[in-house]
């Protein structure tokens, strides 16, 4: 038997094996394969504002550190999708898992070299006396106090090279980079497995079972996040904050960890796929009498078309008999010719010049160009707009757009598989659900919650509003910005010396002795007050906890913005992706059988070149343009601390309306040019002709 059709590598092919060279164990392998993968891309996503704490990362810096990815896809993603193609697909695919298994180590290094950091270890009880001495600097990570002496930032060269430096920048650049070429043999050389070993009106069915096991990835994701982020930066040591507080550092590392081995065990899973999958022969009988049938004679060669070659010829009987299984040993041999680089250029000009493929690949390029900002800023977008922490920030928005996916995956999957809609409907679908997209998208302009008193009093007049009487005497001019909540009433200070706070309870994050904070009211003048205005602060609280403030931001009043923003892009999810399956089968069919994995490999190309690079850079701009407030270290700018975030939620949602108007108008070309493509292969064109006969 042929090792071409066996599972294994090298000598080790058991027979006990065999039984899972089918499409239906591949699909499930490469759909799990897909899980993960997805899974950490989601938890980049989800860890993405921890490593900028951590590191003093701006978001612009953020986005090109992810343009690694894409810079491989547009190096080798031609090469790699024009020769891999017509070799061991699951075999290469096994090597581009191997690189991102190495892409998730590489990732986690900056933790092991520069270790925790100094913000994060002085959160900590272990380190908390040695720094309590020292509150009033800003160096500690702790928010000064306020002191009649002025307070300076003082600059320790070492210790800044040690929190800012290039090299997690550049190690963080250098994992996308070898990511980019894992996802590329993924992408480009998977479904063009699928589609080449199954049915053509199957295909659908498949390419959704994957697509949706690919979405469960993102699910676990926004679950697998948030668990590793719940353990301190380093476990070892005892926080002195909750996780719910705006400074809390979690173990943004551990995840690449368990990741990097888990794409280890699907290196080995996927790489035992043979170069292709054993056929078997199929007896398809139309529905009419046998006279009717032989009468069909312009028929009977699309029948035999259907029987794989043999070295013997094969008579008309062979139609008659039950399923037999065609042998490997029967099958003649493939051509061994390999496509060669001279060749390279001229296919690359057929998949130009060809309308339909050109028109659906801009289409996808201005949808991701628009999507860019919430896939990779959802997390800082969700904490800025609805003041979620880093762990929460994605625990309700996260899985509810996954399942919006996962709904519409599988649904149009099984329509396109049963009832094989006709391309001119299929197409206008799409064009339907990109309406609905815009309309979300416009709708998150006006869903948030408003700017708290200390945003918007230094957007309109900078920090030196936030002086007045009743710390004027704490020399805060100095101070960063370190909030603190004060929870009977609500109320945000920009730190605790701008509280007026002179004390802070021994190893914990709670500040009292505040000047600044109003004298404890009276009970019955509250009493009177809360029976008018329900929704009022909670007055009625002892005073020990009147005169207490907390670090962090107060996060009451926004889930009720939080939770339409998480139904709306639900709603808009399930719609949106029903359609996807409609544009990988248009890819699949507008170009020859030899180009469908090189039309996937120019997919990859331009979207990373026009969409995944450009777009998070872009959006990182905007995002930095938003700032109020920014972080400083040794006279460097670092890391943004405060945005405004009217003006944050408009440009980014009226840049991304923009780009998927342009993708609308699009879908509309590809479906005026793609009405009469066949969509289903040989299977529907025959059961239409039959069908007509018979009638």
């Amino acid at each position: 038997m042929s090792t071409e059709v066996q599972c294994g590598v090298w000598n080790f092919r058991p027979k006990c094996l065999q039984k899972f060279a089918t499409p239906r164990s591949f699909m499930i392998i490469y759909g799990f394969l897909g899980t993960v993968q997805a899974m950490s891309f989601i938890y980049f996503v989800v860890s993405l504002t921890t490593m900028e704490r951590r590191f003093k990362i701006p978001s612009q810096t953020t986005g090109i550190m992810l343009s690694g990815n894409e810079i491989s896809q547009i190096l080798f993603s031609l090469f790699l999708s024009y020769f891999g193609g017509q070799r061991n697909r699951p075999r290469w695919i096994a090597w581009g898992v191997l690189l991102s298994a190495l892409s998730c180590f590489i990732l986690a290094s900056p933790h092991f070299i520069y270790g925790p950091g100094e913000d994060a270890l002085a959160l900590t009880k272990e380190y908390a006396d040695m720094y309590f001495n020292s509150t009033n600097t800003t160096s500690s990570g702790k928010s000064a106090l306020c002191t009649s002496s002025k307070s300076f930032d003082t600059c320790d060269k070492v210790e800044f090279l040690s929190e800012y430096s290039l090299l997690p920048v550049v190690l963080v650049f250098f994992s996308q980079f070898i990511l980019g070429i894992g996802n590329t043999l993924y992408f480009s050389l998977g479904n063009t497995y699928m589609d080449d070993n199954t049915k053509k009106t199957r295909t659908p069915m498949l390419l959704a079972y994957a697509s949706a096991l690919r979405t469960l990835g993102p699910a676990f994701g926004f679950v697998f996040g948030p668990l590793c982020l719940s353990l301190y930066i380093d476990p070892s040591l005892t926080p002195l904050i909750d996780k719910n507080d705006a400074r809390w550092m979690g173990a943004w590392w551990l995840g690449w960890i368990i990741i990097g081995f888990l794409m280890l065990l699907f290196t080995f899973l996927v790489g035992m796929f043979p170069k292709h999958l054993p056929k078997v022969v199929k007896t398809t009988k139309p529905e009419i009498d046998l006279p009717q049938y032989r009468k069909i004679t312009h028929l009977t060669p699309k029948v035999i078309d259907e029987i794989p070659l043999t070295k013997k010829p094969i008579s008309m009987s062979v139609i008659e008999k039950t399923q037999e299984p065609v042998t490997p040993d029967e099958i003649v041999p493939e051509d061994k010719t390999f496509p060669t680089m001279k060749e390279l250029p001229i296919a690359l000009k057929r998949l130009l010049k060809n309308k339909i493929l050109m028109a659906n690949i801009s289409s996808g390029v201005f949808y991701i160009l628009g999507a860019s900002a919430y896939i990779t800023y959802m997390a800082k977008y969700i904490e800025i707009q609805y003041n979620r922490s880093a762990i929460s920030s994605t625990l309700i928005a996260g899985p509810a757009i996954l399942i919006g996916v996962l709904i519409g995956f599988l649904l149009s999957g099984w329509y396109i598989s049963t009832r094989q809609p006709r391309p001119r409907k299929l197409l206008m679908w799409n064009v339907i659900v990109g309406f609905v997209y815009l309309i979300g998208e416009l709708s998150y302009i006006f869903i948030s919650c408003p700017q708290n008193s200390i945003e918007q009093q230094i957007s309109l007049t900078g920090r030196s509003n936030l002086i007045v009487p009743c710390n004027n005497d704490c020399m805060c001019e100095s101070i960063k910005y370190s909030p603190v909540c004060h929870k009977p009433t609500g109320q945000i200070y920009f730190s605790a010396c701008h509280a007026g706070c002179k004390e802070q309870l021994s190893h914990s994050q709670v500040y009292t002795n505040c000047s600044c904070i109003a004298s404890y009211p009276m009970i019955n003048l509250l009493n009177s007050t809360n029976s008018k205005n329900a929704e009022g602060p909670p007055y009625n609280v002892p005073e020990s906890d009147w005169n207490l403030l907390h670090a962090g931001s107060c996060s009451a009043g926004c889930m009720f913005g939080y939770y339409m923003f998480s139904v709306i892009a639900m709603l808009t999810n399930v719609l949106g992706s029903s359609g996807k399956i409609g544009n990988i089968l248009v890819n699949y069919r507008c170009v020859d059988i030899k180009d469908k994995a090189f039309a996937q490999g120019l997919l990859l190309l331009m979207i990373s070149l026009f969409a995944l690079i450009p777009g998070p850079i872009m959006y990182g701009s905007i995002i930095d343009s938003t700032c109020i407030e920014w972080g400083e270290k040794c006279g460097q700018r670092t890391n943004c601390l405060m945005y405004n975030k009217d003006q944050f939620r408009l440009y980014i949602n009226a840049t991304a309306f923009c780009f998927t108007f342009i993708a609308v108008l699009l879908d509309g070309v590809v479906c005026y040019l793609g009405k009469d493509l066949d969509l289903y292969g040989d299977d529907e064109p025959k059961k239409r002709e039959i069908k007509a006969i018979s009638t």
